[in-house]
């Protein structure tokens, strides 16, 4: 599988900014600011800090490791049934990542867009879409997401400069109205989502096409920044945009787009912007349940992934069908449970594995050859 699908750097890097972006730039704006206040943007530096951190400690794994997988290494390193048993996990929040984010999407167009839709005919035009895409292969969705993620910039950077006359920046003053904590706990969910999902990703770098790591690695630490770039011109557009009202816009990109008003020839550009916003959770979606397909096609040691393509697209569009029983508990699912959870999932089991693999190394025979040479071997 892997010796028959490659995708350069940059179409890398481009998939890695549409996974950690994606849902992010429509739902982290507006209950960050709710959290953090004025300090929201220090919020999103301190767990892009984290994430960098993360990306690294993937890439540490990967150079000792080429062409594997998380979960090829993760079997290398500290055994199968270990292996079994931290993949079992990862999947739970893996589907509840791909369910949720459909969930979000659907809830945004019902409340913003065509509020007399019922969700499921989002919901399941969205799976039928990430269906597709899943059966293309990777190089399909690296060739699309490319042209995708140009047009959410495109959109998203337009409505920001339009708004600039209006923008107020003494709303920004005081950074710590209520202290430090708002800002901790702003850090807190900025780690959850987006940042502490990046070792997902860890499931597709042996895809790139690269002789070496450090090409590789150099693409998506700028595609990091670019990302905490993004979302913290979001955010502080929307606080210096809304002021005090800021913290009570759930979709505040979207309440931006609809302020637009230059004259009587660009306005009400918000219906492009909401367009624009659902096709990066849908890339977000995609790429989620591409890593979930990869890591139960490793387990079971299949031979043709798009086998599960239909199961799991049913699956999630099962799961965001029945899992918010009420918006205040799936908004205390987010905001609360989600970073605990991929801290316990994905963050710990990285952490486990790479010190077993720092070990393994440094008590190795340096006579020995060593375990990887900074070579991407097949892929």
């Amino acid at each position: 599988m892997k010796d028959q699908e490659t995708i350069s750097i940059t179409q890398m890097a481009t998939l890695y900014f549409a996974y950690i972006t994606g849902s992010a730039l429509i739902v982290i704006p507006g209950p960050l600011v709710t959290m953090s206040l004025n300090a929201a943007w220090l919020s999103i530096l301190i767990s892009l800090g984290i994430g960098i951190v993360l990306l690294n400690i993937m890439f540490y794994l990967h150079r000792l490791n080429p062409g594997l997988t998380f979960i090829g290494y993760s079997r290398k390193t500290i055994g199968r049934w270990p292996t079994v048993i931290l993949a079992c996990f990862m999947l739970t929040m893996a589907l509840h990542m791909a369910s949720g984010i459909i969930i979000d999407v659907a809830g945004f167009i019902t409340s913003m867009m065509l509020p007399e839709t019922p969700d499921y005919v989002f919901i399941g035009m969205l799976y039928l879409l990430a269906a597709l895409f899943l059966r293309g292969g990777i190089e399909s969705m690296a060739r699309l997401f490319s042209i995708l993620v140009v047009v959410v910039i495109i959109f998203w950077a337009l409505v920001l400069i339009l708004l600039i006359p209006q923008y107020h920046p003494e709303f920004l003053r005081p950074v710590f109205p209520e202290g430090i904590k708002p800002m901790l706990l702003g850090s807190y969910l900025t780690f959850g989502f987006p940042y502490g999902e990046v070792v997902l990703f860890a499931m597709v770098l042996p895809f790139a096409r690269a002789k070496q790591s450090k090409p590789l690695k150099k693409a998506m630490v700028w595609a990091m920044v670019i990302n905490g770039a993004v979302l913290i011109i979001s955010t502080l557009c929307t606080i210096m945009e809304l002021g005090p009202m800021a913290s009570e816009k759930r979709f505040s990109v979207f309440v931006l787009a609809q302020m637009v008003e230059v004259g009587d020839i660009i306005e009400r550009i918000e219906a492009v912007v909401g367009m624009a916003m659902l096709a990066g959770s849908l890339m977000k979606a995609t790429i989620t349940l591409y890593i979930v397909q990869l890591i139960l096609t490793e387990l079971f040691g299949l031979r043709n992934d798009r086998l599960l393509t239909n199961p799991l697209c049913v699956t999630a569009l099962l799961l965001s069908l029945t899992l918010p029983a009420t918006l205040h508990e799936w908004e205390e699912m987010v905001l609360v449970v989600h970073p605990l959870w991929v801290a316990a999932v994905y963050v710990l089991p990285l952490l486990i594995v790479a010190a077993v693999a720092f070990l393994k190394d440094l008590l190795a025979d340096p006579r020995e050859e060593p375990v990887g040479d900074g070579s991407e071997g097949g892929a």
